[in-house]
């Protein structure tokens, strides 16, 4: 009979089996007890309190009166009456110079100013010479333009009404290409203007005309900086190009030795001031022939004498001359010009006081103002002074006072004549702040660090950084003694303010973030704790003055976990 054998693998899986399950349910009951902890606090409650409110920052000790005494120039020192460590009186010599050197660099100074104020008034003058030529000029240009767009209208409807017939037009062309046939045939060319195509197109040169006569007004202008000499340069070539044209001269040579001999002319008969030329009369001679000469006075005559209105290209011509002139009578009328003048000017004069006002002060000698003790001395007796060197400085040091640098947020809450506590390593003394300053120096950063630091009740963050933007605030020391020294650093309190029977919240409690203010407000029904946004005022060392989001007689978490992960969420009460 056959023996069956027991398998010894069940046997293994069963405890196997029952392992896994309490693990399992060990697993599940850990899990459910996990969830079902809470967090424990302590509260606080809201009451009335008292806050003094204190503005707290660190500055340097200095002497409350001091008086430094610069050269500002190069000079020599006579004589050295003082050393470092000299106590003086008010009116005691200090030093004696020789101010020579100064008097070559003064006479230089004087010469410069002078002829800067009189370019500037020159420039004024021609200025407003310049605006009465440049109302003229648009006074002319005005009825000008009106002609001209009068007679543009009736010339395009005098277009429009004209009717020729195809025979007629053809017949024309043909007679036309016939005439033309036997002029070049006979070796003739246009019978008005020999050398001219009279296929160019007349607008053309017409334009290029007008760009010319605004290099030539250009050219003029360049030729002196006196207005009155260009305006009677523009009207004498002006005006002898205007008699060759009228004689039918177009030829460019003929009117360009026309108009230089004009300006020869009136250089003579004194018409022109040769002396108010930038250059010499020869070279401004030829410089306006040249101008004149590369005018297409051809053009100019071909298009007058080939236009369907001749008065039309005419008055172009004028217009051309008025707009050439209006543009240097813009230019010089601008305040552009007169301002960098005068600007120059006084800058001229500005150096030439100071050097003057230095020159005095160093040949009456420094004397003291004050009363004091010598502290530097940076001159000597035969020796040369630096315009950068420091000379004589001399402070009192019976007076002391402590400049601090107060950020945007403390600084409106302090005011001239607050007392103020300063304490040093070495003893504590009284005050009052004597000066606020009405503008920051440095960076910009402290705005960060006050706005922190003023929600955490620590004032004066931005005079702790060198970056930091701050307002200068000095405080005075009463009965200050041997105990503070000028130089070392102070801590300094000032009491800006007494708060009585208000309701406050502890430092401790409130959780600062960017967004603003908050703590863990209680609920005794349902026993949870919700973040609540609170404003805050005024604030002492160990609590804030609550303007809203908390009442008196609420509850709050007396110190919040760093680690809250929910806004509201179930708490046991120690």
């Amino acid at each position: 009979m056959a023996t069956v054998k027991k398998s010894n693998k069940k046997k293994i899986i069963i405890p196997i089996c029952i392992v896994l399950i309490i693990a399992l349910v060990a697993g599940g009951i850990f899990a459910a007890s996990q969830s079902r902890k809470t967090v424990t606090v302590s509260l606080s409650e809201i009451g009335a309190g008292d806050i003094v409110e204190n503005v707290s920052a660190t500055g340097n000790v200095q002497a409350g009166v001091s008086k430094t005494y610069s050269a500002g120039s190069i000079a020599t020192c006579d004589e050295v009456f003082v050393k470092v460590g000299d106590k003086v009186k008010k009116g005691d010599k200090l030093a004696t110079f020789n101010t020579n050197e100064l008097d070559g660099q003064i006479a230089s100074l004087q010469a410069s100013y002078s002829d800067s104020s009189a370019a500037y008034h020159t420039a004024l003058k021609n200025q407003k010479e310049n605006k009465q030529k440049l109302a003229s000029v648009n006074k002319q240009i005005k009825p000008l333009e009106k002609k001209m767009a009068k007679i543009q209208k009736a010339n395009a409807q005098k277009s429009k009404t004209t009717t020729t017939t195809k025979k007629a037009t053809t017949t024309t062309t043909t007679k036309a290409a016939d005439i033309s046939a036997e002029g070049n045939a006979s070796g003739k060319n246009d019978p008005i203007l020999p050398g001219i195509d009279a296929s160019n197109d007349i607008a053309s040169d017409l334009e290029e005309a007008v760009k010319a006569l605004k290099d030539l007004a250009d050219t003029i202008s360049k030729l002196s900086d006196d207005i009155t000499t260009t305006n009677q340069i523009t009207r004498e070539v002006m005006s002898r190009i205007a008699e060759e044209l009228d004689k039918g001269t177009y030829s460019p040579e003929a009117i360009s030795k026309a108009a230089g001999d004009a300006m020869s002319d009136a250089i003579k008969k004194g018409l022109i001031d040769e002396t108010k030329l930038i250059i010499e009369s020869g070279v401004a001679v030829q410089m306006i022939e040249q101008a004149v000469k590369s005018v297409n006075w051809a053009a100019i005559g071909k298009s007058i004498a080939t236009s369907d209105n001749a008065t039309t290209a005419s008055i172009e011509l004028q217009l051309a001359a008025l707009y050439a002139q209006r543009e240097i009578f813009s230019l010089g009328a601008s305040t552009t010009t007169l301002n960098a003048q005068r600007q120059a000017m006084n800058a001229q004069k500005q150096a030439l006081d100071t050097l003057k006002r230095t020159q005095s002060e160093l040949k009456a000698g420094w004397v003291s103002s004050v009363d004091g003790v010598v502290t530097e001395c940076g001159v000597e007796s035969g020796q040369q002074t630096s315009a950068l060197q420091t000379g004589i400085k001399i402070e009192n040091l019976d007076k002391l006072v402590v400049k601090l640098s107060l950020g945007e947020y403390d600084v409106h809450k302090v005011s001239v004549g607050m007392k103020a506590n300063i304490t040093t390593a070495y003893g504590t003394y009284t005050g009052e702040i004597a000066s606020i300053a009405p503008t920051a120096t440095g960076g910009s950063n402290s705005s960060v660090l006050d706005n922190v630091g003023s929600m955490a009740g620590v004032s004066g963050l931005s005079s702790l950084t060198e970056k930091g933007a701050g307002v200068e605030c000095i405080v005075t020391v009463d009965a200050p003694d041997d105990n503070i020294i000028a130089g070392f650093q102070a801590n300094v309190e000032i009491q800006t303010g007494s708060f009585t029977g208000v309701p406050t919240v502890p430092i401790e409690s409130i959780v600062l973030e960017k967004e603003g203010s908050y703590v863990y407000k209680y609920n005794e029904e349902d026993e949870t704790v919700t973040k609540t946004k609170i404003e805050v005022g005024a604030h002492s060392d160990f609590a804030y003055e609550i303007k809203s989001g908390l009442t008196i007689g609420d509850k709050i978490v007396t110190t919040p976990g760093q680690d809250y992960k929910e806004d509201t969420f179930k708490v046991k009460v120690k």
